[in-house]
């Protein structure tokens, strides 16, 4: 019974290291490169609307039905399509796209920002959208403001993770960093 506690604990901790490693990578190959980008980073293309259209469609995972909206913008003599979407759960209405599809048809002129090393991309990531007149309708705390949340998340389960395992195997290392003295050395008088 001993030998097969000891291999569930075994495996469980191995499970745990690779999640947590699949966290932090998670984090830092989908996420930090968003959150990391600066101002400094960013190019403007501004160009006459040729179309702007908010849409949803219906997408599931799982069995779980979800909303996807999305905003497609193209301008004239460019031929990148700059996209926003987001996940809105069961609801039909993204009020924010749908105001950022008014006013611009409503100017006729757009600015977008993206990424310097993404302007020969097709579908670039969209950090911020203006009409002609700069009155700015998206902008980059739309963009990070998810992902505020989601990159400390998953630092910490990574971490998590990660010190699961290295408890498990270096259980005497870790309560020697901690201070603490491994029960087998206790000496009772």
């Amino acid at each position: 019974m001993n030998n097969q506690k000891k291999w569930h604990k075994d495996y469980y901790a191995g499970n745990a290291l690779w999640f947590g490693i699949a966290c932090i990578g998670c984090a830092f190959y989908f996420f930090a490169p968003t959150l990391l980008t600066t101002e400094k980073s960013l190019i403007e293309k501004r160009g006459k609307i040729e179309n702007v259209k908010a849409f949803y469609t219906q997408v599931s995972s799982r069995g779980h039905k979800s909303v996807k909206s999305e905003l497609l913008l193209n301008l004239e003599d460019d031929t990148r399509k700059y996209k926003l979407a987001k996940n809105i759960e069961q609801s039909w209405n993204n009020e924010k796209y749908e105001l950022i599809e008014k006013e611009l048809k409503k100017a006729g002129n757009a600015i977008v920002w993206i990424k310097k090393s993404e302007q020969s991309a097709m579908e670039p990531e969209v950090f911020q959208i203006a009409t002609g007149e700069n009155e700015v309708l998206y902008d980059m705390d739309d963009v990070k403001s998810e992902l505020k949340f989601l990159f400390p998340f998953l630092i910490v389960m990574g971490l998590f993770g990660i010190g699961i395992y290295t408890n498990h195997k270096f259980p005497n290392r870790i309560k020697n960093w901690i201070g603490k003295k491994p029960a087998h050395n206790n000496t009772y008088k």
